[in-house]
């Protein structure tokens, strides 16, 4: 509004604006809408109609301009999107496309593994202890199970399972095994029902022939065919071989896709065992050492055969035991194998360790005369006793040892001394493992004469301040059945290759612990111990001679200290034949109630044993046989 103007003027100017208005509200469209009223009103004689043709023009070029402004906006946006689909496009099919592929055929593809064939495990005569044989595996997609109740009845029918149990099983989401190592038979019925979602594949199951013989031996496998226990476990690596493969491609439906991408990969068969185990000898040690710990109510009982000139463990037997076919039914107790893995205080088994250290040092000879009280005070507070009473005794060592004197021991090893009785135990292989090839070895428990208390030497010297495990006392007597020298024990004897060859496998050197001269004097006074007189005569054989030494210990009492009362452990080990061993034989009764002496409960397996290994060696007798009546 300018002054000087009218009413009629500012009225119509206006007017003049808001027609011009409609150009728009920027700067340009107020500057033009100002410059065509002032033009406008300039002249009076103006009409509306002039003011049209004004203003038209102007409106349309401010619409070209508008338009051309969304245009050009337009195209902007239309080459960022371009721009943004494109640098997509290169991430997917250049930059990703080597993963996305992978992922793509990740998808489509299935992988079916091809177990191997575990190698088998022979005796040392190639008789079959475990070997591999086929099965199926049963397994589910539960999503396009169209009745789980049904499916689920109709395979417990034939696999033998619990209802519930695999209805539990098909209630999962995913794939899932209904069952493993299933017998094939029973695998191809299932397989021939072709129930909706239940599929079956190849699949090996180990069986182990002779059931329950060198079950602790043998060990088990676990489902998925891994050794879990004893040689399965020791020598896994060996028996599992390699697993193949079958790759192929499938659809959404888990229909293979014809003209897809296979592949196979052969599975490789594991490498075949031959053990020194003997399967007759140890079926013979089992049903004996069965006998003697029902006979005797004991809690339980261990056998070791071995060969002292090689360390070949012919037998390893335990009691109470367990069938590895069905280890599932199986207690942890009669799993263990208690002649590698429990300890016990060897008693008056541990007196050819005294007597071979003191023969050895010259301490005394076999013919060393010592006045034997039934008593002995090696210690204030402490008194040793003979097992019964007797007046003093003239008696020579020999003597001492085949009637298994307490006293007569412990004088001897109080001349010998603390220090050479620890050695010696060291020397005979207390206190480490022997070396066996299983695991869960222990290896027992020696204290350093440094630590002995004043009692320890008597207590060492008879057999009660030690602990080891049957198969080291078997490996003790192995040692002076070939002439002073400790081989360790072994159980693989080789292995056999594709074409059938048996491989042996190197022996480890052995050891010296004792001269020749002191190991076959100890021998000729554990024949003694056999002979009338002595505490072992109920392990005599017809036909061999024989020599060993009876054990009686008392058990610990782990809680209360001291020993348990009632609580003994019986044992008899020796070798045969006493002038050339070929094998030693340990026998150990844990916690027998009836009766509980070596010599009463331990020897007569001794003697059944022993006659059995003598007779499958091929040992010739080597006494005269006695006249029959």
């Amino acid at each position: 509004v300018r002054k000087g103007e009218t009413d009629e003027q500012k009225l119509l100017r206006e007017t003049v604006l808001g027609t011009l208005g409609m150009l728009g509200d920027d700067d340009w469209a107020l500057a033009e809408a100002k410059r065509v009223a002032d033009a406008w009103l300039s002249d009076p004689m103006k009409t509306e109609a002039d003011l049209a043709r004004v203003a038209l023009p102007l409106a349309a070029r401010r619409g070209s301009d508008a338009l051309f402004d969304r245009l050009l906006a337009l195209l902007i946006l239309s080459v960022l999107a371009f721009t943004a689909i494109s640098g997509r496009l290169i991430v997917l099919q250049v930059l990703d496309a080597g993963s996305l592929d992978q992922a793509a055929a990740r998808q489509r593809t299935t992988i079916i593994k091809l177990p191997a064939t575990r190698g088998r495990i022979f005796d040392r005569n190639l008789g079959d202890l475990a070997l591999s044989v086929p099965a199926r595996a049963i397994y589910a997609e539960p999503r396009f199970i169209r009745d789980k109740r049904r499916t689920a009845g109709e395979l417990a029918r034939v696999l033998g399972m619990s209802r519930a149990d695999i209805a539990r099983r098909l209630a999962s989401g995913s794939w899932v095994y209904v069952a493993r190592r299933v017998p094939k038979a029973r695998g191809d019925v299932v397989q021939r029902m072709k129930l909706p979602g239940i599929g079956v594949m190849v699949d090996v199951a180990r069986r182990y022939p002779s059931g329950s013989v060198a079950a602790q031996v043998l060990g088990f496998v676990d489902v998925e065919g891994a050794g879990q226990a004893g040689i399965e476990q020791q020598y896994d690596g060996l028996l599992r071989g390699h697993p193949g493969r079958i790759q192929l491609e499938r659809d959404p439906k888990g229909r293979a896709i014809p003209q897809g991408h296979r592949s196979l990969e052969p599975a490789e068969p594991g490498t075949d065992l031959v053990l020194t185990i003997d399967q007759h000898l140890q079926y013979v040690a089992e049903q004996s050492l069965q006998r003697a710990v029902r006979q005797h109510k004991a809690r339980a009982g261990s056998v070791v055969a071995l060969v002292p000139r090689t360390g070949e463990v012919l037998a390893m037997a335990n009691m109470p035991t367990f069938d590895p076919n069905r280890v599932s039914r199986s207690k942890p107790e009669a799993r263990k194998n208690r002649a590698i893995a429990d300890v016990f205080e060897p008693g008056s088994t541990n007196k050819t360790i005294t007597a071979a250290a003191a023969l050895q040092h010259g301490v005394v000879t076999p013919k060393t005369e010592t006045i034997v009280p039934d008593n002995v005070p090696l210690c204030p507070e402490k008194t040793f006793r003979d097992s019964h009473s007797h007046a003093p005794e003239l008696m020579t060592f020999a003597e001492i040892v085949a009637k298994s004197s307490n006293v007569g021991t412990i004088m001897t090893a109080r001349e010998l001394g603390p220090e050479r009785l620890y050695k010696a135990e060291l020397d005979f292989g207390y206190g480490r493992r022997s070396g066996v090839d299983l695991p869960g070895e222990s290896p027992g428990i020696v204290r350093p004469a440094q630590s002995w208390y004043c009692t320890d030497l008597g207590t060492n010297a008879i057999g009660q301040g030690v602990a080891v495990t049957v198969l080291q006392m078997a490996s003790v007597y192995a040692t002076v059945a070939n002439n002073g020298v400790l081989r360790s024990p072994t159980l693989l004897r080789g292995t056999v290759d594709a074409r059938g060859h048996l491989a042996k496998v190197k022996r480890k050197p052995g050891r010296r612990v004792l001269s020749v001269r002191t190991a076959r004097t100890l021998s000729r006074i554990l024949e003694g111990v056999v002979k009338d007189g002595g505490t072992g005569t109920a392990a005599a054989l017809e036909e061999w001679r024989v020599a060993g030494k009876t054990g009686t210990a008392r058990k610990p009492d782990n809680v209360r200290g001291g020993y348990r009362p009632g609580a003994y452990v019986g044992s008899f080990i020796g070798y045969a034949p006493a002038e050339r061993p070929a094998v030693v034989v340990a026998v150990v009764i844990d916690e027998p109630t009836r009766g509980y002496y070596g010599g009463a409960v331990a020897a007569p397996v001794f003697r059944e044993v022993a006659r059995t290994a003598l007779r499958r060696l091929g040992v010739a007798p080597t006494l005269p046989a006695k006249a029959v009546r």
